[in-house]
């Protein structure tokens, strides 16, 4: 799923992207530190729609801790 995010992103198909790396942290994707970073999501970082992946990282970070 974050590979597919990944594709998504480069696409530029945002709903997309964000939609299939939301599905990957629910089912355990924990590379927060990788997605800032991953030069594959360098756009969809500067969209809008990445809160909605900031907000669920978040929410993850709590239930790890």
């Amino acid at each position: 799923l974050y590979n597919l995010a990944c594709s998504y992103a480069l696409t530029k198909r945002y709903e997309q992207a964000v939609a299939a790396l939301i599905r990957a942290i629910d089912r355990g994707y924990q590379d927060f530190r990788w997605i800032a970073k991953d030069p594959d999501l360098k756009g969809l970082r500067k969209h809008k729609l990445f809160k909605k992946v900031e907000s669920k990282i978040h929410s993850a970070k709590i239930k790890i801790q």
